[in-house]
């Protein structure tokens, strides 16, 4: 994957903090979803406006990731970016994936769908809106835009 900007029409997909930045960030390898899709490339990940606080305290509480402060977290934009490789059953996952690098530590349920990201980074907050499911984003529309603050002078 580039080292640049991302540029074009770019897959995205939305996850509550702290699921967005533990991917962007290479912490979280696998997110679990009720849906499966047979899209596989590059994948914006966009953080909404939600935190999913159970895990963002189990997270603090029983692991060494150096989670920022809850107030540090970015939402409402994208704030990374990762190849999505694989989508698959829980058993259907290469070997080796921990427990810690799955995103329910409750356990996952084997009829949910695994989404295993590789080679994730993170990038400057793009602010956006989210959707649900694999939307798009327009990163050249979305950077050309002026900021939000500015907005109202245009």
């Amino acid at each position: 994957m580039s080292t640049l900007a991302p540029s074009g029409v770019l897959k995205a997909l939305s996850l509550k903090q702290p699921f967005a930045w533990l991917i962007a960030n290479g912490y979280l390898l696998v997110d679990d979803r009720s849906w499966g899709t047979q899209y596989r490339g590059p994948i914006l990940i966009h953080a909404s406006k939600g935190l999913y606080e159970a895990y963002y305290q189990h997270i603090r509480s029983n692991t060494d990731v150096p989670i920022p402060d809850r107030d540090k977290l970015e939402y409402g934009g994208v704030v990374g970016i990762a190849d999505l490789v694989l989508c698959s059953k829980p058993g259907q996952l290469p070997a080796g994936i921990s427990r810690e690098q799955r995103a329910h530590f409750g356990g996952v349920h084997q009829e949910y769908y695994g989404f295993l990201f590789a080679q994730a980074r993170p990038l400057p907050l793009m602010p956006c809106a989210g959707k649900l499911g694999i939307f798009e984003i327009d990163t050249d529309k979305l950077l050309a835009a002026p900021p939000a603050a500015q907005k109202a002078l245009f």
